[in-house]
């Protein structure tokens, strides 16, 4: 796991403002907290591949996601089983696949053309130079290239997966949950 200086805030910063990527295309009976206990397994590459991703494409998918919502003082997206949850969802639309498809061989195209290794051999400052453009451009709504449709779907999903885990929902954000209250505070206006 790499050591980051800065805090979740700084890091998400340079991916954009994440929570307005949020859209969840699956009903509210499949978010990924309610549906998937996250268990140590969840974090390294299914034998054979996953629902959709192979073993190469789940352990690029897992960097990307890992670069987006790291470990900090809190757990990142690997340990909230995002991986698992990007594969899951893929692995269910036919468009999300072609997407991620072209995506990851264009990433792996990408670095081999600058540095002459795959995505996830690189440094992590050579692997954000690539993804940083991919940002900006989804950021900016321009996301008819292949590969920005790409970052902006991994980017989506990551988030989704994180903050529908235990992890992101409550240990990060504190939601409680059905909380009873003993009472309700009067509001109070002034005159």
């Amino acid at each position: 796991m790499a050591s980051y200086s800065s805090d979740r805030r700084s890091v998400l910063k340079l991916f954009g403002a994440i929570g307005a990527t949020c859209a969840y295309p699956f009903a509210g009976d499949e978010l990924f907290g309610q549906t998937a206990p996250v268990h140590e397994h969840m974090m390294d590459p299914p034998r054979g591949g996953g629902q959709f991703l192979n073993e190469a494409d789940y352990r690029t998918v897992s960097r990307i996601a890992d670069l987006i919502i790291p470990e900090t003082d809190t757990p990142g997206a690997l340990k909230a089983g995002v991986p698992a949850n990007i594969d899951l969802v893929i692995g269910r639309d036919a468009d999300q696949q072609l997407v991620v498809a072209d995506g990851l061989r264009w990433l792996d195209a990408e670095a081999t053309r600058a540095e002459g290794k795959k995505f996830i051999d690189l440094s992590e400052e050579r692997q954000i130079a690539i993804l940083e453009p991919l940002c900006e451009a989804a950021d900016a709504g321009e996301s008819r290239a292949r590969n920005a449709q790409f970052f902006s779907l991994i980017k989506r999903l990551t988030a989704d997966g994180y903050y529908t885990s235990k992890i992101g929902l409550m240990d990060e954000l504190g939601y409680k949950g059905n909380a009873v209250r003993s009472g309700y505070p009067e509001c109070v206006h002034e005159h």
